[in-house]
């Protein structure tokens, strides 16, 4: 019997040791914090949220969002680069803040590739060039002939210098021949589009569909070449011109949550299996469908992966472009 008791307590011993580290440390046994680089009410806030509520259920622990908005989302980012790498500090993103930024702004303090590690992609999100409502145009082809004849006299907004809304429209402004004037917004811009302040805005799916359903702005196109079962009438940019957004490579974006370099590969695969089992919901696949979202939920791995194939081609289309920051 003490044989027996000693055996089963070394076993004991050797299984506790195998265990990862966070099932070791009761994790998670605190709050966690995501930060999200953009102003309450802009879509990766909406969604990030939604998304919180129920890791927090699934968790047992609050998760809190930190909106770290500005400059195009490298505040947002720059935070999150030095966060300790413990688990509990997590950050939502886009491909604009990512992929885009960082070719734009030479004094930005953090590594897309070097200072994150990815935990899983939520969704893909198109975005809806849309218009004030009483904009003297209501197709692409309308808008652009109108600019072509009052050449410098249409503006948009974009969520900040290196935002995707603002090189997406400066790029397919360039390739259609016309001048806009670039609004840059540290908050929310859409309320200034609805009266109409700005004349135009790359706007995500998620908060644009609600506007547009209600007239409070007009769409001119979604992105990509996929049209929103929510906007059947709208047209897409292939529709448009099919060179403009191959595979919504320009105008679509994705949302992702990442981790501080540092953080523990066990707390990444435990995070990513209570992230997809969330974004896999039915009321939640609902949720993101009826805001012209596609969910995904991915591994970590792909999305590194992918993630670093969106860095090589914007960079390289900025560099031809030569947007640069003003």
């Amino acid at each position: 019997m003490k044989r027996r008791t000693l055996l089963t307590g070394a076993t004991g011993a050797a299984a506790a040791l195998a265990l990862p580290a966070w099932s070791q440390s009761g994790y998670p046994n605190k709050p966690l914090k995501v930060i999200v680089p953009y102003a309450p009410g802009i879509s990766p806030d909406v969604v990030a949220r939604v998304i919180a509520d129920k890791l927090s259920q699934a968790l047992g622990q609050p998760v809190i969002v930190d909106n770290r908005a500005g400059a195009g989302g490298m505040i947002g980012a720059e935070a999150a680069a030095t966060m300790p790498a413990d688990g509990y500090n997590l950050f939502y993103t886009v491909k604009g803040v990512m992929a885009i930024a960082p070719h734009l702004y030479t004094q930005a303090k953090y590594n897309p590739l070097k200072d994150f590690k990815a935990v899983t992609e939520v969704l893909i999100v198109p975005h809806i060039i849309t218009a004030k409502p009483n904009a003297p145009f209501n197709t692409m082809a309308e808008m652009v002939a109108y600019a072509k004849a009052n050449p410098g006299k249409l503006n948009y907004a974009s969520a900040g210098v290196g935002s995707q809304p603002h090189v997406a429209l400066e790029a397919w402004a360039r390739r259609m021949g016309i001048k806009l004037t670039h609004v840059p917004y540290k908050t929310n811009p859409s309320p200034d589009v609805m009266s109409g302040v700005v004349d135009m805005y790359l706007e995500a799916s998620t908060t644009a569909i609600p506007s547009i359903q209600a007239k409070r702005i007009k769409a001119l196109a979604v992105s990509g070449a996929q049209r929103v079962a929510a906007l059947p009438d709208v047209p897409t940019m292939t529709e448009y011109n099919a060179e403009l957004d191959p595979n919504g490579v320009i105008g679509n974006s994705w949302h992702t949550f990442f981790v501080p370099a540092g953080t523990p590969d066990a707390i990444v695969t435990r995070l990513n299996t209570e992230i997809v089992k969330v974004v896999k919901m039915p009321e939640i696949q609902a949720r993101l469908h009826s805001l012209g979202l596609t969910p995904t939920g991915t591994p970590a791995a792909a999305v590194n992966t992918g993630m670093a194939a969106d860095h090589a081609y914007w960079g390289k289309l900025i560099a031809e472009l030569g947007i640069k920051v003003e």
